[in-house]
């Protein structure tokens, strides 16, 4: 084979390997990165290495969620990723940090004789999962708004494995709670492995970020707190207030507040509305679960109180239908919105 046909051998098969770019973006870069590679080929090369190949492929990633370079749809779809990663981050951070807190308030009042009889190695796993998880959350949500992409990212995606290895401990009594507890951990780490790429940009004003998440962590940890504190005590003769405060706490709370925050950010951009709807979609799977018990008649006390034996959270399936409903909304009238706002005639 002469030295030409090696050569023309190889742009093809560069050519098969550039197709993974975005077509746009191939049309106006693909002849100069073709050059770049074919110059930088040494002699007798007659295929893409696989560390090329891998560098284009994850270039090729990038463009389609933001990169520099991308179109403007690629651009939109990285601010979602982000978006829906923060928004899985915080709301992850909430839930468990409110187990977190209620535990501590337990410790605090030396009812935690369980632990005498348990093994130390149980406990620090236990200690771990419990107190660990809100920590990863929290570390992930600030170290991404300042800026720190790499570490953001590494604490983002390893959450899942710790979602994962408390599921494999069976801590959750019903498979539905569990698929949709570790589908949405790994929806976050998606959302944060490919929304804070290298070429992303900072969050902007992460002050604002940062007091939010203060303040409204601030304000269901202390609820939660105060509820448990109160019940164990026995300050109150009548604790049905207290039990409906922390059920609220630890149910509509969360889905309600995404709801809200969706339909007001709705009128500016379909951002929001779409990443927080995306967040929302694997815990549709507790739904299922739930149907066949409202069709065996059970569906006293939907919104408060123990409707499903065994299950995490009582009547999250209905929260969760509810606030997706709400988002699809809001997602289809931002977009309407958009749409009008593009093809209006200035008077």
């Amino acid at each position: 084979m002469s030295a030409k046909q090696g050569t023309d051998m190889l742009a093809a098969r560069y050519r098969r390997v550039l197709m993974v770019l975005p077509a746009a973006y191939r049309e106006r870069r693909g002849e100069e990165m073709l050059s770049t590679l074919l110059d930088g080929a040494a002699d007798g090369k007659r295929r893409p290495s696989l560390a090329e190949a891998s560098s284009l492929a994850a270039l090729a990633i990038r463009l389609r969620v933001g990169a520099p370079g991308a179109s403007r749809r690629a651009v939109a779809t990285g601010e979602v990723l982000r978006r829906t990663a923060l928004a899985g981050l915080l709301a992850f951070g909430l839930w468990h940090g409110t187990g977190a807190v209620g535990n501590l308030v337990v410790i605090a009042s030396e009812r935690s004789q369980y632990f005498q009889n348990t093994p130390g190695s149980t406990v620090a796993w236990w200690l771990t999962l419990v107190f660990g998880l809100p920590l990863v959350y929290f570390g992930a949500f600030i170290a991404l708004v300042l800026g720190r992409r790499r570490l953001g990212r590494f604490l983002g995606v390893a959450q899942a494995g710790f979602v994962a290895a408390a599921s494999v401990q069976d801590r959750y009594p019903a498979t539905s709670d569990m698929a949709a507890v570790f589908a949405t951990s790994l929806m976050i780490a998606l959302a944060t492995g490919l929304g804070f790429h290298r070429g992303s940009p900072r969050p902007a004003a992460p002050g604002r970020w940062l007091s939010g998440m203060i303040g409204v962590a601030g304000v269901v940890f202390i609820v939660s707190g105060a509820a448990i504190g109160m019940h164990l005590d026995g300050h109150s003769g009548d604790t049905r207030v207290i039990d409906v405060i922390a059920q609220i706490n630890a149910g509509p709370l969360v889905p309600g507040l995404a709801a809200v925050f969706g339909l007001v950010r709705a009128r500016r951009s379909p951002i929001w509305p779409a990443a927080l709807f995306i967040l929302g979609l694997p815990g549709l799977l507790i739904v299922p679960r739930a149907l066949i018990h409202y069709a065996q008649g059970n569906y006293e006390n939907v919104f408060i109180g123990d409707l499903f034996r065994g299950a995490a959270w009582p009547g999250m399936a209905v929260y969760m239908l509810i606030t997706e409903a709400v988002l699809a909304t809001a997602l289809v009238w931002s977009l309407y919105l958009r749409r009008a706002r593009a093809t209006a005639v200035p008077a």
